[in-house]
């Protein structure tokens, strides 16, 4: 039989754990205090992108099914289909396939320059939260470097004169207490550093994702066609209806 644990064992365990992080951060006095604060921070930023930077709510995989269809789409005359599913599917990349597609340009390049700017517009809503990141990065490590080296002056200003066993054993229980701040800064900055760089990559691989599908979606609606498989309502659109004009100047 397998001995488990006693409940009473695992309290008291848990309670000197307590205990010895409770010592470990009040040794490090007000710059402690405030590298918890800082580490608060990036957990709450680090939670926030997990959640915004999901693929679904960038870009779901049925608008992408969709878009890499967009050809078909236009063909069949079942552009109203997309845009109610763009409408539907709420994202960052149905918003700019929207602007693409009912902006009513006047030929591929001003509807280009309109959708990178809406593209650019929806790339900086979603780089919210790293700059904090940024931030967090940088003065983790320096919080800590201030708490141990103010520290280390109180340790060395309540020197007397002479210093005996017992007072080297003073300095260096005051030290290592005055580098707790430093390794608090360190452990806050490392995995807050490791975080940045994963949500910066993923939003460059989104990004380029994005693109590559509007990209097609501009190149199926400036196709030039004949005018009866478009339906009316959008044969009215300037982008649609000079798209054969666009693509011969082209």
């Amino acid at each position: 039989m397998p001995a488990f644990p006693n409940v009473a064992d695992l309290a008291i365990e848990f309670s000197s754990s307590v205990d010895a992080v409770w010592a470990f951060l009040s040794d490090g006095g007000f710059f402690m205090l405030l590298l918890v604060a800082v580490s608060l921070l990036s957990v709450a930023v680090i939670l926030y992108k997990v959640v915004t930077l999901l693929a679904e709510n960038i870009a779901p995989a049925k608008v992408q099914k969709a878009l890499t269809k967009a050809d078909e789409y236009v063909s069949s005359g079942e552009l109203p289909e997309l845009i109610d599913l763009l409408r539907k599917k709420k994202s960052p990349l149905s918003r700019i396939a929207l602007t693409t597609i009912t902006g009513g340009y006047s030929g591929r390049a001003e509807a280009t320059t309109a959708t990178e700017a809406k593209a650019r517009e929806e790339i900086v809503d979603l780089e919210r939260g790293i700059a904090p990141l940024e931030v967090v990065i940088t003065i983790a490590p320096l919080l800590g470097l201030l708490g141990t080296v103010s520290g280390l002056v109180a340790v060395f200003s309540n020197l007397d004169g002479g210093v005996g066993v017992g007072g080297r054993a003073e300095v260096a229980r005051g030290i290592a207490e005055a580098l707790n701040t430093t390794i608090a800064g360190l452990a806050i900055a490392v995995p807050t550093v490791v975080a940045h760089s994963y949500f910066t990559k993923k939003l460059e691989r989104m990004a380029i994702r994005m693109e590559s599908l509007t990209n097609g979606l501009l190149a199926a609606l400036c196709k030039p066609r004949s005018p009866e498989v478009l339906d009316s309502v959008f044969a009215e659109q300037s982008l649609l209806s000079s798209s054969s004009h666009v693509n011969q100047q082209s």
